[in-house]
């Protein structure tokens, strides 16, 4: 097995990951194959065999279907603009080449196994082509034994692509459809913690899980809360230095304290709600708003948010007024409040609490009208 976690095959024409080659002129070659690996982890040992045409690129072997060259071509164009981002966030070279193979049926949904990915190339859609890239590029450049920073920061990236393609919007978008993944099995922690169970009878630690819906779906919004609160710098500062191979990882908190080193942050707490326990999810809602003035006629209001969860978070809200709006972020731990106040330049209208990038198990308590003095 190599560093990725792919098989290694002894055929005659194969490659890491499982694939067995074919000739194009004369159709499928019949291979002995001869294979072994150590333990795998989150990777599914996977062979591949089909009547594939194979355009040779560095660093990535496309094998597509007869018909399916526009499609190869898209992932061919998709590399490079792929590559540099995963290279400038992930800050080092990649470690291996990864795998693309053809689907015959359009329709089938992808599967991965390490660096080799099972997805349709009938469709030629370029943003697909490079965030499905980003994913196996991650996976290449930061090998971990730990599926919650291996899937989660592969799932973290492609959000984080899509935000570089359509902006912030686009990735939230993208998050949400995750979030659905674990939203039910979130509010049975949260109903099991009101009812005073046992914290170790429920839930789904990150540290620990080997469900996958929460070691990459969960898993990806702990990353994009953790790169809100201490930025894009000190996030890339914190996964360069990352290795999985350092005796250091074997300790539960290595991840969090490069993270605090990074950012100068103490993050404890959120580790503790977020990646150490599984407490479900947090509830904000407005507590309570004050608009004022001063002497000098400067407009304020005072907010007090109120967090119903049982996990913190640092979660945004955007206070509308007359003529515009402002976004603010604050610190809300579990079963409590937070009180800060924002300057404005007209007439407060309204506040959201989150914009849906930090996971809530209600977010239908968010909006809160101002009414007028």
């Amino acid at each position: 097995m190599d560093a990725s976690g792919s098989l290694l095959c002894g055929v005659e024409t194969s490659y890491h990951g499982g694939m067995v080659g074919t000739n194009t002129e004369t159709g499928p070659v019949e291979n002995g194959v001869d294979c072994s690996w150590s333990p795998i982890g989150t990777v599914t040992p996977t062979f591949v065999k089909a009547r594939y045409l194979s355009p040779k690129q560095p660093q990535v072997s496309l094998f597509s279907l007869p018909g399916h060259e526009a499609g190869a071509a898209t992932y061919a164009n998709a590399f490079d603009p792929a590559a540099e981002f995963v290279t400038s966030w992930f800050g080092r070279r990649l470690n291996g080449s990864v795998e693309v193979a053809d689907f015959a049926d359009p329709s089938s949904a992808p599967f991965e196994s390490g660096t080799l990915l099972l997805a349709s190339m009938a469709a030629q859609d370029s943003k697909l082509a490079g965030i499905n890239l980003v994913h196996e590029l991650v996976h290449s450049a930061l090998p971990s034994s730990r599926p919650w920073v291996y899937e989660g920061l592969a799932h973290f990236a492609e959000a984080m692509y899509r935000q570089q393609q359509g902006g912030r919007q686009a990735a939230l978008d993208f998050l949400g459809v995750h979030r659905a993944a674990f939203l039910d099995s979130e509010k049975e922690v949260s109903a099991a913690l009101r009812k005073n169970v046992e914290q170790k009878t429920v839930g789904q630690p990150l540290a620990t899980t080997f469900d996958e819906t929460y070691y990459r779906s969960k898993a990806a919004y702990v990353w994009w809360m953790l790169r809100d609160m201490v930025g894009d710098d000190a996030l890339k500062q914190a996964i360069h230095k990352y290795r999985a191979e350092d005796d250091n990882d074997k300790d539960p908190k290595y991840v969090e304290q490069l993270i605090e080193s990074a950012g100068k942050r103490d993050l404890g707490w959120f580790f503790d709600d977020w990646v150490y326990q599984d407490r479900g999810l947090p509830d904000f809602h407005v507590q309570s708003v004050h608009p004022w003035k001063t002497d000098k006629g400067v407009q304020f209001i005072t907010v007090t948010l109120e967090n119903l969860g049982n996990a913190g978070a640092e979660v945004p809200f955007t206070v509308m007024f007359e003529g515009g709006e402002i976004t603010k972020r604050i610190e809300v731990r579990a079963k409590n409040t937070a009180t800060t106040r924002v300057e404005l330049s007209g007439t407060p209208i309204e506040i959201k609490v989150n914009d849906s990038s930090v996971p809530e198990s209600d977010l239908t308590n968010n909006v809160f009208k101002i009414s007028a003095p």
